[in-house]
């Protein structure tokens, strides 16, 4: 699997029991360093070997504080209690989370949902059929995804699917949804207005297509963009990532405004309705600068130093987030940290951590392998209070 243009090909917040066989499927970022590792989360593969951290419990090895997180950060077992390996791929809350695991005979991958120590099946595909799951999103009500399969011949096969959180068995809402393209984005699958939107591929060059769906199911709405957009906060879409200079585009689908925000040359640019992330790399990786600054170029805030990297794609969670890694020269320490806008202040959230994952206020990451895999989860919303 490769990057195309901005497109990521294997999500943090998809898992699968193979390979994508080709099909745009959603990407997965490595801390540690300043690239995309490309792996599907649900996949085994290389960990990063990975430093204890400060002899201090309250400061990292360079000073930075601790975060005082309270009671906000819980722990998941990486494994169900009939043994089977579970990855969290999504949190309903901090209690609650939706995840992958393989059957017993591992010839299938399940699709559950865990919380208040009830387990509930929410799908079961073969493995044969490359199964991922992706987009997750929810109105408190009903939980909407994207489920993305190959068949016997390597094609592709995508439906949105739903479930009702209280009870019942998922429904197809439609599998009319052209080829998927994924951007390891809360907006990948965007749930606005009762309605779900998605960029998708209609092989048209330099056309995005925007598919717009009923919550409630039916036939999905077509609108052709010109450009190569992703979808960012509803209604706005904003054009791929930029290292070359490259001005960077946030367009408004309902009342039609556009904004053009101007590139550095060297920086990696990329931006959402009210904030730019900029990463600029000096003579190695352990010179990389991360910078924010409003669309308009102002509020300019330089928020981390040295060998770090953004840990996930989305831009200042709940408007106020940063999520950062840090390693060290040798890349064999690798720590988590958190940056707040409105306090100013970085911290560090973990000395150690493997997967790192984002979504909608919610953040977790592992630790451990096999037998010693253990996920962590940070409510940032309870942070926010």
């Amino acid at each position: 699997m490769t990057d195309t243009g901005g497109l990521r090909q294997a999500d943090m917040g998809a898992a699968d029991g193979e390979s994508t066989k080709g099909r745009s499927g959603p990407s997965r970022r490595a801390i540690g360093g300043a690239v995309a590792l490309v792996a599907a989360l649900g996949a085994a593969g290389a960990l990063l070997v990975l430093d204890p951290g400060s002899d201090d419990p309250g400061r990292s090895k360079d000073g930075t504080p601790e975060l005082a997180a309270g009671g906000a950060v819980t722990e998941l077992p990486g494994t169900l209690p009939d043994g089977a390996p579970y990855t969290p791929v999504y949190f309903l809350d901090a209690q609650r989370s939706v995840g992958t695991a393989p059957t017993a005979d591992e010839a299938s991958i399940r699709l559950l949902l865990l919380g208040g120590g009830q387990q509930r099946v929410l799908d079961t595909v073969p493995r044969e059929r490359a199964p991922e799951f992706a987009g997750f999103t929810t109105d408190g009500t009903t939980l909407a995804w994207l489920e993305l399969t190959s068949d016997k011949e390597g094609a592709a096969h995508t439906r949105v699917m739903a479930a009702t959180l209280a009870a019942g068995a998922p429904r197809e809402l439609t599998a009319d949804t052209g080829n998927v393209l994924l951007f390891d984005k809360q907006g990948d699958l965007s749930l606005h207005d009762g309605q779900l939107s998605w960029i998708s591929d209609i092989g048209k060059a330099d056309v995005s297509a925007v598919y717009t769906l009923p919550l409630t199911g039916g036939k999905p709405q077509r609108l052709e963009v010109p450009g190569a957009w992703s979808i960012s906060a509803w209604p706005w879409l904003v054009s791929e990532d930029t290292a070359d200079g490259t001005p960077v585009r946030l367009r408004d689908l309902v009342g039609g405004a556009e904004t053009t925000v101007a590139a550095h040359s060297g920086e990696m640019l990329s931006c959402s309705p009210t904030w730019c992330r900029s990463s600029t790399i000096g003579s190695d990786d352990a010179t990389t600068t991360i910078e924010l600054r409003r669309p308009d170029g102002s509020g300019a805030v330089r928020t981390a130093t040295g060998s770090v990297a953004a840990a996930v794609t989305d831009i200042a969670m709940l408007d106020r987030y940063e999520v950062y890694s840090r390693a060290a020269s040798d890349y064999s320490a690798t720590e988590l940290l958190l940056f707040d806008l409105k306090t100013g202040r970085l911290s560090r959230v973990a000395p150690v951590a493997n997967q790192v994952v984002a979504r909608d206020g919610v953040l977790w990451w592992s630790t451990g392998d096999n037998e010693t895999l253990k996920w962590h989860v940070l409510n940032l919303h309870a942070l926010a209070l």
